[in-house]
C-alpha cells in the first residue's frame, strides 16, 4: 500500500505543479480537507472547490507553472510525508521558489487532507502584491 500513495501524492503533486486540473479533480475526495499552516495569505482551511480554484489561479500567475522537486518521500499506513523544493517565475517576472512538507492522508486511492507547511513569510511578501 505504501508505494500506491507514494505514487497517488507523486501524481498530485505534479499535476498541482503543472496546473493540471483534470488529474487534480481525480486524486482528490470531494471531501478533502487542506490545512495550510500559519498566518499568511493562503494560511487556514480550503475544501474540493477552493483547491480545484488554487491550482488555477497558480496556473494563471505562473509562467510555466511550479516545478515541484521531491526531495524525500515517506509512507507510512494512510499518510505519506513529502518534502518538495518548489521553483517558478510568476507572470510578473518575480521568482517564487519555496520549500514545502505535505504531510497527506489517503482513504480508498483518493486524497482526504494535506497539511501544507511552507515559508509563509516568503507566500506574504511574493504573492500578495498579486491580490492588492
Amino acid at each position: 500500500m505504501s508505494d500506491k500513495n507514494k505514487k497517488i501524492v507523486t501524481d498530485f503533486i505534479q499535476a498541482m505543479g503543472n496546473g493540471d486540473i483534470e488529474a487534480i479533480q481525480t486524486l482528490l475526495a470531494h471531501d478533502v480537507e487542506a490545512v495550510t499552516m500559519g498566518s499568511s495569505l493562503i494560511s487556514g482551511s480550503r475544501g474540493y472547490d477552493e483547491l480545484i480554484a488554487g491550482a488555477a489561479m497558480f496556473k494563471q500567475i505562473t509562467a510555466t507553472g511550479i516545478d515541484f522537486e521531491i526531495q524525500h518521500l515517506t509512507a507510512e499506513e494512510n499518510r505519506v510525508s513529502a518534502e518538495v523544493k518548489g521553483r517558478s517565475e510568476l507572470v510578473s517576472g518575480a521568482h517564487y521558489n519555496n520549500d514545502y512538507h505535505f504531510l497527506i492522508f489517503i482513504r480508498d486511492d483518493k486524497i482526504i487532507k494535506i497539511k501544507e507547511y511552507v515559508d509563509t513569510k516568503l507566500v506574504d511578501a511574493v504573492l500578495a502584491p498579486l491580490f492588492n
